[in-house]
């Protein structure tokens, strides 16, 4: 199916799947109706990715706020295994908020029903390959969005 904001859309039994350019890269959109009509989860993907640019800045300024100390209170640190099998202690210096928001890039969104969006980001190995999100449960309303990781 052809959509004009999100392009093609397959479909996947009852979910649907987008590809969108954004910043010279491809993102993945996932649309999950979890019991709402297709056509509503589908409307609050094209309405987000209308306006992907403001939800990206906004999600960043989250992921700052929220992993920023997380990161710099420890995850700077490792122990790198040496080729005689010892480990180095290495720290890497911590990071200024800009610093830290310019190491994240976008590279996917999930639309669940009508209520959740989730921005999932790549990390430039601040977290050791963890997958980085944002997840907002009232929709378009990022106002009490949180960040977190797993992986």
């Amino acid at each position: 199916m052809k959509h004009d904001i999100l392009g093609e859309i397959k479909r996947d039994s009852d979910d649907g799947a987008a590809s969108i350019d954004y910043e010279s890269r491809k993102i993945d959109v996932k649309i999950i109706p979890d019991g709402q009509p297709f056509e509503t989860a589908l409307k609050l993907a094209a309405d987000v990715v209308a306006r992907l640019g403001e939800y990206d800045m906004t999600a960043k300024q989250i992921i700052v706020k929220d992993l920023r100390g997380t990161y710099n209170s420890g995850w700077n640190e490792f122990d790198e295994v040496q080729e005689d099998g010892s480990l180095k202690a290495v720290t890497n210096p911590q990071r200024s908020a800009a610093e830290f928001e310019k190491r994240f890039s976008l590279v996917g969104i999930n639309v669940t029903g009508n209520t959740v969006v989730t921005l999932f980001y790549e990390d430039s190995g601040l977290f050791w390959g963890h997958s980085v999100f944002v997840s907002s449960l009232n929709g378009m309303d990022f106002s009490d969005a949180h960040a977190d990781f797993f992986g």
